[in-house]
């Protein structure tokens, strides 16, 4: 059936409304517009053919005082004691003869309940590790809330570690991230909007946002791009920034992503967008901006003062794990006319023997250091350090011996890795790992000129990029003075009164402290 509606249908009309397909095929998997059989023979004869082969189905037949019931739920996502203690003995010492559904849903007080009419509603209740109560002349069936998913702990970011500030992390259930924002957002203002996402995994997205800060029209875009997501399933916050991201092509992340529930708390306050998937130990964050990615957790939890030097080292790094390799390349096969000459005879001696032109050693040094990396990531956390550390002396050293490469080359690979370290956000680093290899390889070819021409396409490419509307390279273009206080250094807290100008708040006053004041002097002879 489904394939005939589709063929029957023009393409154009399916990719300039893809939900069609997802509705159009919703409708021939799980029937989500049919109401629950009214006879518990009926719904019993249903629910067995829709769950068959489902080892972990579980169906249990109830007598309350009269009238038949039926309970469904799946095995490993609920708590048999809240089943037993939660509703089977409120039932039981319900005194009423012959109950109706309504009369049953008051004794059920330890329990959440909520009704549900259709049999979609009853297939998500049950995947959600609900259990559903349905009952005889009833058109209607009770959720019950006695959920217990399997669920870790919440553990220290690893990704992100901070030795000042907050150690929480997120997990991979989303009630329990959403109770952490609240936790630090104790206001009914910070909304949290709710939606399925996927044909056949019905992953439960969630958009957070303050109300009164966040602009609503940032808040409809991002609601918009989420429904014209119809996809078989969404299972990671990769996936889900794939298909809603801006400028799907570009090397650079449009959205930023966070393990800490704190830095998502500072960001909504903000003006920002968080963007919640269960089953992701982490969040998504928009609009993003290039400044984000820069900064980390842990500037905010020291004094500003201790913040300026750190900031700044981690610009210069970024640009050095750009362009130093690069810049070795051309100052060694091209311009050494711009090179000291006791600098040039000390490189020019290191180079001697070595059979390989400078940029092929480049590379090849790269690639070998991009490997090492790559295999200890890959490995068990106690073995994984010692081989990308070992390994890399080891191949260096006896790289260096065998006359393969010279030993400056190895320090200007082993001192990008090093800055590419100090950036905090993976992803982005990872974009600068793929484009030092551009840029060696223009240096190579035109030398000086070639990273000239290449750097400025980059800053085109970093000027012209938008997340969700807001410019990425925001607030150096355009310009904002504003909103600088936060760029290379991190003004102190007393002095930032303002959101982001950039990312248009309905609220744009933060901070209404007055400035701290030393006590005044008192005059002499006071106090004797």
């Amino acid at each position: 059936m489904i394939i005939d509606k589709l063929r029957r249908t023009k393409r154009k009309d399916l990719w300039n409304d893809p939900a069609r397909i997802a509705s159009l095929v919703d409708a021939s998997l799980s029937e989500p517009d049919e109401p629950l059989p009214a006879s518990v023979e009926q719904l019993r004869s249903w629910v067995k053919a829709e769950w068959k082969n489902c080892d972990d189905f579980q169906l249990r037949d109830v007598d309350v005082h009269g009238t038949r019931g039926l309970l469904v739920w799946l095995r490993g996502l609920v708590d048999l004691a809240r089943i037993e203690e939660g509703v089977l003995e409120p039932l039981a010492a319900l005194q009423k003869r012959r109950p109706d559904m309504q009369q049953m849903a008051s004794v059920l007080h330890t329990v959440r309940i909520r009704w549900i009419k259709t049999r979609q509603e009853l297939n998500t209740a049950m995947s959600d590790g609900n259990v559903v109560l349905c009952a005889d002349r009833s058109k209607s069936a009770l959720v019950l809330d006695v959920s217990k998913p399997p669920v870790r702990a919440i553990e220290k970011a690893d990704n992100e570690p901070t030795l000042q500030g907050p150690q929480e992390a997120f997990v991979e259930h989303l009630e329990l991230n959403v109770a952490l924002l609240r936790k630090r957002l104790r206001s009914p203002r910070m909304k949290v909007e709710s939606m399925r996402i996927g044909v056949y995994t019905k992953t439960n997205v969630c958009i957070v946002y303050v109300e009164g800060i966040a602009k609503p029209t940032l808040v409809e875009e991002a609601r918009q791009r989420l429904r014209k997501i119809s996809v078989d399933g969404v299972n990671d916050i990769n996936k889900l920034r794939e298909l809603i991201g801006d400028a799907p092509y570009t090397l650079f992340p449009t959205t930023e992503e966070t393990e800490r529930p704190d830095r998502v708390t500072g960001s909504l306050l903000q003006g920002r967008i968080a963007i919640m998937l269960d089953g992701a130990p982490s969040c998504m964050m928009v609009p993003a901006q290039f400044i984000y990615f820069l900064a980390s957790a842990e500037d905010y939890y020291t004094n500003y003062t201790l913040t300026l030097f750190i900031r700044i080292l981690r610009h210069i790094s970024y640009w050095s794990s750009l362009l130093l390799p690069s810049l070795y390349v051309s100052l060694l096969s091209y311009n050494q006319d711009l090179i000291p000459t006791p600098l040039l005879v000390s490189m020019v001696v290191q180079h001697r023997g070595i059979p390989f032109p400078a940029i092929l050693e480049a590379l090849v040094m790269m690639c070998i250091f991009e490997a090492l990396r790559e295999a200890g990531t890959r490995l068990p956390r106690a073995v994984g350090q010692s081989v990308s550390i070992v390994g890399t002396l080891i191949v260096g050293d006896a790289a260096v011996r065998a006359g393969l490469v010279s030993a400056g080359m190895v320090i200007v690979v082993a001192g990008t890795g090093v800055a590419s370290f100090a950036l905090p956000a993976y992803g982005f680093v990872n974009s600068s790992r793929i484009i030092q290899f551009a840029f060696v390889v223009v240096a190579g070819v035109f030398g000086l000129v070639g990273i000239v021409v290449l750097g400025l396409i980059l800053v085109t490419h970093l000027v012209s990029l938008r997340s969700f509307g807001v410019p990425y390279m925001a607030p150096i273009a355009p310009f904002t003075w504003s909103d600088m206080k936060d760029m290379f250094v991190r003004s102190p807290w007393f002095e930032t009164k303002r959101r982001p100008e950039q990312l248009e708040p309905v609220d744009r006053v933060s901070n209404r402290s007055p400035a701290p004041r030393p006590p005044n002097k008192p005059h002499s002879g006071e106090g004797q």
